[in-house]
């Protein structure tokens, strides 16, 4: 528990054996598909299929335990061989030689597996119809479809953290709050020039006591002192999606052909599993309160896409192809999320809480720390902003919003070659990706918010003592942080690819 200027932490372990693996536990996968010729002067079908999937095996999440026993509370680093042999850190594989620990241990980090986790797997249904359309002079036979694809999570995984703590304070948005007292008064933080935002470390301010007792946290209050990070690996039925398709195509017919689809798509997730290790994949995740088992939009949906393509193929020699092929593709950004700059709830991750919007400009349901001219400022970008917007009097969904359009073309070149011997045939192909780009360097550019997919203009400074509300401070410009050109995989360049290849 907690009073105005103490708290009482968590004893003891937790009950739960981080010994668990999925030996023993199998997947049948049944499916069943169709094709229903129609018949009729044109060529019409329905097809359709329904089943169970299992996608890549969860085998890096399944060896979390492994690497945070419990056991393992230290480690030796350093950055030459001569602060190697000072720290008593260098190599030695004589186990009865290994650098031991000076002082006190830290507190043990524990990761487990559910005993009810299953390797992921999903239920997929599709249903779809295919017609030809009636002769059009010059264009030809074109072929319609629609297409309808549906996904429920049958077993996934999300993560929670065991040693938050009990809440200490409940915020006024409904929220867990897991901060010791001075994470609650606005007198223990301070504002910089640059909008920045600090803890004050003095031991008193203004009348209150700041400074954070040795060997306590100002985050996760109540958590067991003896335990850091305790992640558990949960089991979920939640999540899926649908996705309709509708398409029109001219078959390849005297050397060329052409498509047009269009996709829309819906699509929810209790956790995007985004990394490789079980505290990223728990704190990576933009929530309301930490260990929620809550479906929100995917941080992988691509709303909205439209995609074409055409191909054109002539024999100039004897019967080798030179072929010429073109894909654009026109979708909707990635979805984030808007978030705080710094740590709302204390749960100890900073930037993952999604924002409270008030319901009005002047309701008084926040406070700001720098006052009227703040507040303009706030209601400047919420009311710039569709997502904050439409979330006013409440929270704002996880990835509510959308980067900006994104215009892509490939194309491939490609020629036959004779072989050495009859019956041989070789090509030369060249895909030129994201071309656009090669013709113009504005084109084919993406711009995104990165990884993990959160934008913030707005920080906590602690509750009104008098009310409990929220006190909000922004950062210098008062305004989100702006969209980056996604350069980190080359997504956004171009690249030129050449293939080679021989048959017999």
């Amino acid at each position: 528990n907690t009073t105005a200027t103490t708290v009482n932490r968590s004893t003891g372990g937790f009950g739960i054996d981080n010994s668990v693996t999925l030996d023993g536990i199998t997947l049948l996968q049944p499916r069943v598909g169709f094709n229903w010729n129609l018949g009729g002067e044109r060529r019409m079908q329905v097809r359709g299929g329904f089943g169970l999937f299992q996608g890549a095996a969860a085998n890096v999440w399944l060896s979390n335990p492994f690497s945070n026993t419990g056991a393992a509370v230290a480690q030796f680093n350093c950055a030459s061989f001569t602060a190697c042999a000072t720290a008593n850190a260098a190599f030695n594989p004589n186990p009865n030689a290994q650098p031991t620990l000076t002082g006190t241990p830290p507190a043990a980090a524990v990761d487990a597996v559910s005993p009810s986790l299953k390797q992921p797997s999903v239920w997929k249904s599709n249903l779809a119809f295919e017609t030809e359309l009636p002769p059009l002079p010059v264009v030809g036979t074109l072929v319609a479809g629609v297409e309808w694809l549906n996904t429920r999570t049958n077993s996934g995984i999300y993560y929670q953290h065991l040693n938050l703590g009990a809440a200490t304070r409940l915020g006024s948005d409904g929220r867990d709050l897991f901060y010791r007292p001075e994470g609650y008064n606005p007198a223990c933080f301070t504002v910089a020039a640059n909008g920045n935002v600090t803890n004050v470390t003095a031991n008193v301010v203004g009348g209150a006591q700041c400074a954070t007792p040795t060997g306590q946290s100002r985050t996760r209050a109540l958590s067991n002192v003896n335990f850091g990070n305790v992640i558990m690996a949960q089991g979920t039925k939640q999540g899926g999606g649908n996705a309709i398709t509708l398409s029109l195509s001219r078959p390849q017919s005297q050397g060329w052909g052409w498509g047009l689809g269009y996709t829309r798509t819906g699509a929810k997730e209790v956790s995007p599993l985004t990394s490789s290790t079980s505290n990223s994949n728990w704190n990576g995740r933009n929530i309301f309160n930490p260990n929620e088992e809550v479906l929100q939009n995917s941080n992988y949906l691509i709303k909205d896409r439209v995609s074409a393509n055409m191909t054109w193929s002539q024999a100039f020699v004897g019967t080798y192809n030179t072929t010429v092929g073109l894909f654009y593709e026109g979708r909707r950004g990635k979805p984030y999320s808007w978030t705080y700059i710094n740590d709302l709830n204390g749960d100890q991750i900073t930037g993952n809480d999604l924002m409270y919007v008030p319901s009005a400009q002047g309701s008084g349901e926040v406070l700001f720390k720098g006052g009227a001219a703040e507040e303009q400022r706030f209601w400047d970008v919420v009311n710039a902003n569709p997502a904050l917007s439409q979330a006013r009097g409440g929270i704002v969904g996880r990835n509510t919003s959308y980067a900006p359009v994104v215009h892509n073309v490939d194309m491939r070149i490609s020629q036959e070659v004779p072989g050495f011997i009859k019956g041989h045939k070789g090509s030369l192909s060249f895909d030129f990706l994201n071309f656009g780009n090669l013709l113009n360097k504005r084109w084919g550019r993406i711009n995104e918010i990165d990884f993990p997919s959160r934008r913030s203009f707005v920080n906590y400074v602690g509750l009104d003592p008098a009310t409990g509300k929220y006190i909000y401070s922004l950062n210098t410009s008062g305004t989100a942080a702006d969209f980056a050109t996604k350069q980190n995989e080359r997504e956004s360049q171009w690249a030129i690819q050449v293939t080679l290849r021989y048959e017999f």
